[in-house]
């Protein structure tokens, strides 16, 4: 059946070298919309120059893409991998002009920087330009590294989840009118651990995966009882190590701990039940890693 949502641009951004990247993050996006895109009500729709920009004559090539896709896309993902890019007009790079004209506009702009080896055909100028601009851009905020495209599309997927917050999106239970009522979302968090493997490469693995519960609503939440269920076609789910069942106030959160792998792209059905006074109540929310 069809669903109202609120669709988000998500605009890819990255020199020529970053092709397999790029898909990464394509796909992550795609990964997030099969498993949440019904239940948050929001659709991520990416947005990349070379399958998205339409052939325009009048004005440089970067001002046609400023048009249709930069100005456009309410959320940017930024990729590097060792080159900078050409420069514009406006920039060091087309890239590097997006990044700035996006940050300008007030969007959340997400930017990484490959910690893969360089290849041994790298145009080394093209390397220090890179690592001259991101020590430019450090100035203006966290920047991200991944260590291969799979670590990329995870890393976005935990990004985008922090821009449904930052944009006011994301479904919630309706509320009876006139009365205040906990909202309980659940979100999958975790840590990552750099480490070298046998070649001196730099790799990342998932440590200390969590299932974070806040509560977004007016009301506190008693004694809330969580447990997670497997979705079809998404193998076994992990389980919640403790059995708390704690009070969680307004603007607050409480996290468990997840015990069984769970991977990449995985999706889980987390139930949550609480009581606020002699009432008891539930809600169903999709979770993905």
């Amino acid at each position: 059946m069809p669903f109202s949502a609120h669709v988000l641009r998500v605009l890819i951004a990255s020199p020529g070298d970053t092709t397999a990247e790029r898909d990464a993050v394509t796909e992550a996006l795609h990964g997030w919309n099969a498993a949440r895109a019904e239940r948050e009500q929001v659709v991520l729709l990416p947005r990349r120059w070379e399958t998205n920009a339409v052939p325009r004559l009048g004005g440089s090539a970067q001002s046609v893409i400023n048009d249709q896709l930069v100005d456009r896309a309410d959320i940017v993902i930024a990729l590097f991998d060792s080159r900078l890019g050409m420069a514009t007009a406006a920039a060091v790079s087309g890239t590097a002009e997006e990044i700035e004209r996006s940050h300008a506009a007030g969007k959340p702009v997400h930017v990484y920087f490959s910690t893969e080896p360089i290849p041994r055909d790298a145009d080394l100028e093209q390397v220090h330009a890179l690592r001259s601009f991101q020590e430019q851009l450090s100035k203006l905020g966290l920047l991200g590294t991944y260590a291969s495209p799979e670590d990329l599309g995870h890393q976005v997927r935990q990004a985008i989840e922090g821009d449904l917050d930052l944009l006011g999106l994301g479904a919630v239970p309706r509320r009876p009118s006139g009365r205040e009522r906990a909202v309980l979302r659940a979100r999958y968090d975790s840590e990552r651990e750099q480490y070298r493997d046998d070649r001196g490469a730099v790799r990342y693995r998932t440590r200390r995966e969590r299932l974070v519960v806040t509560n977004a609503g007016e009301a506190a939440a008693h004694r809330v009882r969580v447990s997670v269920e497997s979705l079809a076609g998404q193998g076994t789910p992990p389980r919640l190590y403790g059995d708390e069942t704690p009070d969680i106030i307004p603007r607050s959160e409480f996290s468990w701990p997840l015990m069984g792998a769970l991977g990449d792209g995985r999706a889980f059905a987390v139930v949550m039940r609480w009581n606020e006074g002699d009432d008891e109540f539930a809600e169903t929310q999709h979770v993905s890693r």
